[in-house]
């Protein structure tokens, strides 16, 4: 006798392999996060000069 899975659960199984977090170092991820890090940079850097 063989063991095989059902349809349904490959399925599921692979929709759930699709559907993992982007990695933090990928291209489409390093682009948002570098222009969110320049722009906290900048507002850090004109709350200091105004409390200045």
């Amino acid at each position: 006798m063989t063991s095989q899975t059902p349809i349904a659960n490959r399925v599921v199984n692979d929709t759930a392999l699709a559907q993992e977090p982007a990695n933090p170092f990928s291209g489409s991820s390093l682009v948002p996060m570098l222009i969110a890090g320049l722009v906290l940079c900048l507002v850090g850097m004109i709350a200091a000069v105004m409390w200045s």
